[in-house]
């Protein structure tokens, strides 16, 4: 795992490694760009949003990815499988929301879309953004992770 504010101040890129139910591995290199705290007034028609809870905080992380697959990928196999750790080991999986990553003026101006049902080409530089919904907490620190047990780590 690698914190954020580490990645984005060092600008380093994250090798991503993970493996899909046959055990072929999923390779993908990200660099973190920027993370903050979106306020729903950015967003047109923020009710709209399904599946967001009252508590919780909107934050949007911009990234730029290259699949290092030999054929392009599905984003679901690769930037959605992302997640954020925090300093206590509670987990946070990638916000998906059709109306905020894909239907939204907002998904189109913020990078959203670009990874909504999308597929990124082998050594291509791709630009894009996630969202994460996350506790109302300024002093949390996350780490950036991958599901099933995959490996991140500073290249």
């Amino acid at each position: 795992m690698v914190p954020i504010k580490e990645a984005i101040t060092s600008g380093s890129w994250l090798q991503c490694e993970k493996r899909n139910n046959l055990f072929e591995a999923n390779q993908f290199r990200i660099k973190v760009n920027s993370f903050r705290k979106l306020n729903l007034s950015e967003i047109d028609e923020p009710e709209e949003i399904n599946d967001l809870e009252n508590s919780a905080v909107l934050w949007l992380m911009n990234i730029e990815v290259v699949n290092l697959n030999k054929e392009p990928t599905k984003t679901h196999n690769n930037v959605y499988g992302l997640k954020l750790v925090d300093n206590d080991d509670f987990i946070f999986p990638v916000f998906l929301d059709g109306h905020l990553n894909c239907f939204s003026d907002f998904a189109k101006t913020s990078g959203l879309k670009r990874f909504y049902a999308g597929t990124i080409l082998p050594k291509i530089k791709t630009l894009g953004s996630l969202v994460f919904q996350l506790p109302d907490d300024d002093d949390a620190e996350y780490f950036i992770s991958l599901e099933d047990n995959g490996i991140v780590q500073e290249v």
